[in-house]
């Protein structure tokens, strides 16, 4: 008896991992996922919760064990088709799987370690600031990634979206939006004296949010530093002359989170095809000078005038909270599971 239990305890399975082209070893009570970060592969992931199906892997042979079920997150096609969540995922035999890292056929740009320096630090809002970085060397990611940032005192790096559009030779100034969180160990020390010069590192990129190739229009969906990735996807979407249909909704408590206006004015200049930016502010208080709109950003979905909600890709960032209100309407006005694309900011790993 004891002879069984120890060994299912310690069986592994060998996975084969396409289009990495390597073997990796997974445990009896390791998702796939653990075990592809852990032996170094770019395994594209957000969430690790089963919430956000950017882990989708496409199971070639063998058997697995679903820890959740997938059809929350997946349509019936997918999983007929034999994709599976990794993050969710046991090895219950050997296995081949096959995971495309961007699933418009873009290729993996792996993950490197960067030494860098601040620059700068600006105010952008009441309680997020930008943070430019000059790196020793370029960098380079698709517009919507993020990197992990460590400074100097702190043992966790932290997460945050590269907040402009990459240059085609990579980067070497990079700028963060980072929210300032009350006794925040990471954003306390942004806020705390004059950085400039500080050195930390930069690791990255990360995640494949990131604008899909398509002629549909697109709803933008942001809150907070949310900001940060539909700024340099929309930066990049201008760079490329893209000419879509765009409506942005913004989720703010009061004026004084709003971004400056230069910023947004900026975005919508450069946009080739017709954009607009709708501010929604959910706490300004009623006696106040705003005449814009009020209440939570996800009630407005249905409210767009002359836009094909049905016919569109949208993509959303900012807290769970609002990421959880939204795609249910969204889903309900037509718009399509696989052409729904969200990044979850969470306190902790954006701190």
């Amino acid at each position: 008896m004891l002879k069984r239990l120890f060994n299912r305890s310690t069986k592994t399975y060998q996975v084969v991992v396409e289009p990495f082209g390597t073997t990796i070893t997974v445990g009896a009570k390791e998702t796939i996922l653990q075990a592809a970060l852990k032996a170094g592969l770019a395994y594209p992931y957000e969430c690790q919760t089963g919430a956000c199906s950017t882990c989708k892997t496409q199971l070639l042979e063998g058997d697995i064990k679903a820890l959740t079920d997938f059809a929350y997150v997946l349509e019936m096609e997918e999983m007929q088709s034999g994709t599976i969540l990794a993050c969710q995922s046991l090895a219950k035999t050997d296995l081949k799987i096959r995971v495309d890292t961007l699933d418009d056929g873009l290729p993996t740009i792996p993950a490197a370690t960067r030494n860098g320096k601040i620059e700068e630090i600006t105010p952008l809002t009441r309680d997020i600031i930008d943070v430019c970085v000059h790196l020793d060397e370029p960098i380079q990611y698709y517009a919507g990634q993020y990197a992990n940032l460590s400074i100097p005192g702190v043992d966790t790096p932290r997460s945050y979206s590269f907040a402009s559009a990459p240059l085609a030779g990579g980067a070497q100034e990079l700028s963060f939006h980072i929210r300032l969180i009350p006794d925040g160990e990471v954003s306390g020390w942004f806020a705390g004296p004059d950085r400039s010069n500080e050195k930390l590192t930069v690791d990255g990129p990360y995640g494949i949010f990131r604008i899909r190739e398509s002629d549909v229009p697109m709803i933008c969906i942001a809150g907070g530093s949310g900001m940060a990735p539909i700024k340099a996807m929309l930066e990049q979407g201008a760079q490329q002359a893209l000419k879509r249909s765009v409506v942005y909704l913004y989720g703010a408590r009061t004026q004084a989170d709003l971004y400056n206006e230069s910023v947004v004015a900026a975005l919508t200049a450069a946009w080739r095809g017709t954009i607009r930016f709708l501010p929604v502010l959910s706490e300004e208080p009623d006696d106040s000078d705003w005449t814009g709109a009020r209440g939570y950003v996800s009630d407005f979905i249905r409210t767009i005038d002359d836009f094909d909600l049905a016919g569109c890709q949208a993509y959303l960032c900012g807290p769970p909270p609002m990421i959880d209100a939204a795609l249910p309407i969204l889903a309900n006005a037509g718009v399509r599971g696989r052409d729904t694309y969200f990044d979850k900011f969470t306190d902790r790993s954006h701190e």
